[in-house]
Order: structure tokens, then sequence, then C-alpha cells
């Protein structure tokens, strides 16, 4: 097997720069060993501090932000095409303006992304339709959101506005970002590849609404330019173009969660039901020549705690504490993909599924989708923030597609929490029926995944 040597070497570089940083911010702490100068970093909210109080004085100001680096490196010793190992590697640095603060404009703030997309994907040498690594995108350097965010009425609505994501809000559960593979971290992957649909480092021109009468219920709707021009990887993500001939992405989402704060007797649990339509042209499966107007498509997503312990303290900022209002998240630096806090859970095992459904099978590659795991928190005694998940996914091909059936992959690995900034994830894929063909070889997948936020 192959792997870029020098790539994981700037990756270490980077991890050890960030050490450095914030050991140069401690020169006044009375630190009697490294084990304890060790400790005290992993227990930080970042891996470089507090910038020696900077940090706190721009958020005072209105001025937050935060950057993150996630890798995978994988390997399939058996099965696929052929035998390899490959790095992919994303860094985010996000930036959010607090414009009540700044400008005193109640409820309105602008947030501003870059990315850059490093490594090479496994899922080539597989053979697989689903990548085992979620983090790859083709392309170096993208140009993310630029989201103006209005908040009204303590938050019951949020407008946005600009060049914005659909894969962080629609389609997406929390219990994805527990998993390597790309059929569901991130969103469920089926939707991308029938439709366009903006997300993870490809924004579109766009605009949301976001209802949420309280802590239990919201009710969100997005409009977005379809221009494939957004997603060419060589405009970088910066192709500011709006041409509505191309079509236009609907998307609406309803989501009931329950139990989701502190001190509710009630087992944590949700469920979500959206769908989409997009306005575009497709071409036929079985006629290339032939074009069909507009696609659509549902789906479904619930999760439910089964077994519940003990709720750990939270060290992650308050606008991502369980219960806390989507406006509040909106408005900051998050993208739920691309951070290492864990989530303001309980200790306990959840159980969850999700499907979707694209039924014009003479247009869409993938039919449905699904997929449903169990994600335990607090595993092994005294971890209290390492989960151990297990997923099952099937992802049928229309049966205009000569030769492929149904891809299907077994998921399992552990996160070790090592603080509030990192985490390091070993993992275990098998892929049956690499993009639903028979003639290829199963594929065993060995790999990790480690993040950190900055």
């Amino acid at each position: 097997m192959t792997l870029d040597k020098g790539i994981i070497s700037a990756v270490i570089a980077l991890f050890f720069f960030s050490a450095v940083s914030e050991l140069s911010f401690a020169g006044n702490r009375d630190i009697n060993h490294t084990g304890a100068s060790i400790n005290g970093w992993l227990s930080q909210k970042t891996a470089t501090g507090n910038w020696g109080g900077l940090r706190d004085s721009l958020e005072d100001a209105g001025i937050d932000i935060s950057s993150n680096y996630i890798t995978d490196i994988s390997g399939n010793p058996a099965g696929g095409l052929k035998q390899v190992a490959k790095y992919s590697g994303f860094l985010s640095l996000t930036a959010a303006l607090d414009l009540e603060k700044i400008a005193s404009i109640p409820g309105l703030a602008l947030k501003v992304s870059n990315f850059l997309a490093t490594g090479r994907d496994i899922s080539a040498a597989i053979g697989s339709f689903y990548s085992p690594q979620e983090v790859f995108t083709s392309g170096d350097y993208f140009f993310g959101v630029l989201d103006l965010a209005l908040s009204v009425l303590d938050d019951t609505f949020t407008f946005e506005v600009g060049r914005i994501f659909a894969g962080d809000i629609f389609a997406v559960s929390p219990m994805f970002q527990y998993y390597l593979t790309s059929a569901v971290n991130g969103r469920l992957a089926a939707i991308p590849s029938d439709v366009f649909f903006p997300h993870y480092s490809i924004a579109a021109w766009g605009t949301r609404v976001t209802y949420q009468p309280n802590k239990d219920w919201n009710v969100i709707a997005g409009l977005y330019n379809a221009d494939p021009n957004a997603a060419k990887v060589n405009n970088h993500g910066a192709d500011f173009s709006f041409d509505m001939d191309e079509g236009y992405l609907a998307v609406g989402q309803i989501t009931y969660r329950h139990g989701q704060e502190r001190g509710e007797a009630i087992l944590p649990g949700g469920i979500s039901f959206g769908s989409y339509y997009e306005s575009s042209r497709f071409t036929d499966l079985s006629h290339p020549d032939k074009r069909w107007h507009g696609n659509h498509g549902f789906y479904l997503m619930a999760d439910k705690m089964i077994y519940k312990g003990e709720w750990p303290e939270y060290e992650g900022p308050s606008y991502l504490r369980s219960g806390a209002m989507l406006a509040e998240s909106i408005r900051k630096p998050f993208y739920p993909q691309l951070s290492s806090l864990p989530l303001d859970r309980p200790k306990g095992l959840t159980v969850w599924g999700a499907a979707t459904l694209a039924p014009q099978d003479h247009i869409n590659t993938q039919v449905y989708e699904i997929a449903t795991g169990l994600v335990y928190q607090g595993l092994p005694p005294n971890r209290n923030r390492d989960v151990t998940a297990l997923c099952f996914i099937l992802g049928h091909f229309s049966d205009r597609l000569e030769g492929q059936s149904d891809e299907m992959i077994l998921e399992l690995n552990h996160r070790f929490q090592l603080g509030p900034w990192c985490y390091i994830t070993p993992d275990i894929q098998y892929i049956i029926n690499p993009n639903g063909e028979s003639d290829i070889d199963d594929a065993l997948v060995l790999g990790f995944e480690a993040s950190f936020n900055f």
C-alpha cells in the first residue's frame, strides 16, 4: 500500500505548531512536570488557548474566530479493485461577526468561512460509490459560506441570505458525526448524488427561514440557486454568478426533539421529515439523449436513547449546549461536520435510523438509502465523552443501471475524546458489493480519524 508521507508530516507539523502556540502563552503558569502540562493543554477549549486573552476580547467585541483540522487515513488490506492506503484532510477557518455588538443592529450576524482540502480518496481504488473517508473532497482551496443571518422575536425566527449550505441543516442528524463513511457523515449522501445539494465545501446562493417556537420544534425552509458552476472544483467556491435559468432547489424540513435538556426525565430523542424539489433538467439513465424536467425526493431521520446514564458536565460553548436554540448556532462559527467538540448529551445507548426516497428511478442513480445504527456514549467506565458507534447502510441503485444493485456498508468505531478540542477515532468498515457490482470483491477498510479545534 502507498501513502503520501509528506502530507502526514504536514499534519504532524500543524498539530505541533498548535501545541507550541499554547505553551507560549503559558509562561506564567506553575507547571511542575510534562504530564501536568499536557493534561492542562488537553483540558482547554481549543488547542491554541485564549491567545493571551485576545480571543475573549475579540468575542466581547463581537468577533468570533474558529478553526478545525480533520483527517482520515484509511487503507483496504483486502478486497476492492486494488489495495492502497490514502490520506485526506480538511482545514477550515470561520469568522462570525455579531453585528448587534459591532453596529448595534439587533439580531444581525455575518458568518464567513474558508476551507483547504488535501489528500486523496480511497473509494476509487475500492470501486465503492460511498467514500469511506468522509472528509475527502476534490480540489484544494474553497471559499465557503457568506451567510447574513437575522434573528427576531427571541430567536423564534431566523432569516438567512447569501452563499450558504443545505447539508449543514437539512438531512443531517447529530448521530451522523460519529461515523467515517460519507454515506451519512455530514448528510444522507444519496440526496446529493441525485440533485444539486450544496454541502461541505460548496456553497450556493440561497435563502433560508427557520421557525422555532420552542426548544422542541423547528421548521426550516430553504431556496437555493441550482447553478452547477458553483460546484466546479476549478472555481474554488468563488463563482458568484446567479443564473436562475439553471433551476432552483427547494428544501423543507420539520423536526421534533424531546428530552434534550438536563433534568428532564424523558429519554432524549427526535424525528425529522424533509422533502426537496429541484427544477433543473435531468438526463434519462437509459436514454442519454432524453431530458426530464424536475426531480424530487423525501427523507426521514429518527433517534431515541434507550438507556440513559448520568449527564457529564459540558465543556463546550454555550451556543452548543443541549437545548440551545438553533438560531444561536447559526450566528456562530460552527459547522457540525468540522468540529472536535463532543455533544452535550447524557451517557447511554441511542438507536437511530434514516431513509431517503427518490422515486423517479429513470433519472436518479440512488433510488433509496437506508441507514441504521447504535451509538453508546460513556464506554469504557470513566470515559464519559468517548463514543462507540456501529452502523449499517444500504444504498439501492436504479434498476435502469445494468449490473448495479445495492452497496452495503458495516462500520464499527470508537471515538477517544481526548479533550474538548480533539479526538481520535479508530475505524473498521466492510463494504459489500462496492458500487452495487457483485464482480467487485467486498472490501475491508481499516483507518482512523483525528480532529483538532484551534
